[in-house]
């Protein structure tokens, strides 16, 4: 037997197919659309590891200087290094050939074929919502987000964002509060991007949560990691909903790619001639459902409607969980309507509070807005 055939044999018993996408993926020239490229011309990922170069340049999207470049860069010491990384910071690593790869993502166009896990691996896509939003947030924002995603939470459902600061971070902590949250990095999971949030991200694993990214461990996030990976934000979510977005945000890009994957989005009304707002009214005016409680939502899915009849306890741990301000609003609102002006007045708060605070209680499903800005407590 030759020194070849030899070496090809130890090389089929050390790794499978598996592992050999891990490695393809380690190789930056391997971007979502070649993998997939890749992975419906070969017959498997040993094929696509030991294919030469003009094998690779022959396909579309493959130059000769990317081919070569994949060639060179196929290393079983990188494959091997990356795996003992994931082991001692005890991620778990997913590819598309596996049975609990997540039946959404898997549904999209050039789905990520790999995935790293830190915290809980199996997420359950019957059950997730994304909350994405600004960086750039207002505190009525991250107000709204939390309060949304407590709500939903409570519920049983699962909410996906992206760790950023802003909208992002109120929507993971407010779930915190309630229940179970992914997020979806644009960065390695050894590399906790941004740092004041590695602290959110400790917790959300200790709480039964999940870290999501498809890049290598030690990846540091770059200006198109980021719009790259929105696409599995909403690709693991059934809907999207977006809080607060100006015109030019990341967020509205998740929206766009949860519409083009087919996926609902949902969208919270904001100031009229808040900057930060523009971006959600334009999403209601192109479509989007209006957002102004956890009910709006949840509405949209048949299986989940049931969940929108709280039981008394978490009616009351709901009650529980409101500042002295909004308590004296709530304490206000009774069975027969109340207009926002009498609530201004009897309260002593700002007509801008007056509205977040409404809003903020609609979303918990406390209050239900009528006719002619008025207001009874939700039955």
């Amino acid at each position: 037997m030759s020194d070849a055939a030899c070496c090809s044999i130890l090389v089929s018993m050390k790794n499978t197919g598996r592992e050999y996408l891990i490695g393809l993926n380690l190789i930056p020239e391997l971007t979502p659309r070649r993998m997939r490229i890749l992975l419906d011309h070969f017959s498997s990922p040993e094929e696509m590891w030991r294919a030469p170069q003009g094998a690779l340049s022959s396909l579309s999207g493959f130059s000769a200087e990317i081919a070569t470049k994949v060639v060179n860069q196929r290393s079983e010491q990188a494959l091997d290094k990356e795996l003992e990384r994931a082991r001692a910071l005890h991620v778990s690593i997913l590819t598309i050939l596996d049975e609990d790869y997540p039946p959404l993502l898997r549904q999209i166009d050039n789905p990520a074929s790999v995935l790293y896990v830190r915290g809980e691996s199996f997420i359950d896509t019957t059950r997730t919502l994304a909350i994405v939003g600004t960086r750039r947030s207002s505190r009525y924002g991250r107000m709204l987000a939390s309060s949304l995603a407590q709500g939903l939470a409570s519920l049983g459902l699962i909410i996906v964002s992206g760790l950023a600061i802003g909208i992002d971070t109120a929507a993971h902590k407010g779930t915190l509060e309630n229940g179970r949250t992914v997020a979806v990095l644009g960065s390695g999971l050894a590399h906790i991007y941004p740092a004041s949030n590695s602290r959110l991200a400790t917790q959300i694993c200790e709480q039964g949560g999940s870290l999501v990214s498809e890049y290598p461990l030690t990846m540091p996030p770059s200006k198109w990691t980021f719009p790259q990976r929105n696409r599995i934000i909403s690709g693991l979510s059934r809907g999207v909903i977006v809080v607060e977005a100006p015109m030019r945000s990341g967020a509205l890009i998740t929206a766009r790619l949860a519409m083009e994957q087919g996926r609902e989005v949902f969208s919270v009304p904001g100031n009229a001639t808040s900057t930060a707002s523009a971006g959600t009214n334009a999403l209601i005016k192109d479509g989007a459902k209006l957002v102004t409680c956890v009910d709006d939502v949840v509405s949209e899915f048949p299986d989940l409607a049931a969940l929108t009849k709280p039981s008394a306890k978490s009616q009351q741990q709901r009650e529980t969980t409101l500042s002295p301000e909004e308590r004296r609003v709530y304490d206000l609102i009774g069975l027969e309507p109340l207009h926002i002006d009498d609530i201004i007045s009897r309260v002593g708060i700002s007509p801008t509070r007056a509205a977040q605070i409404l809003l903020m209680l609609q979303m918990q499903g406390l209050i239900e807005q009528i006719e002619g800005r008025r207001y009874i407590r939700s039955p």
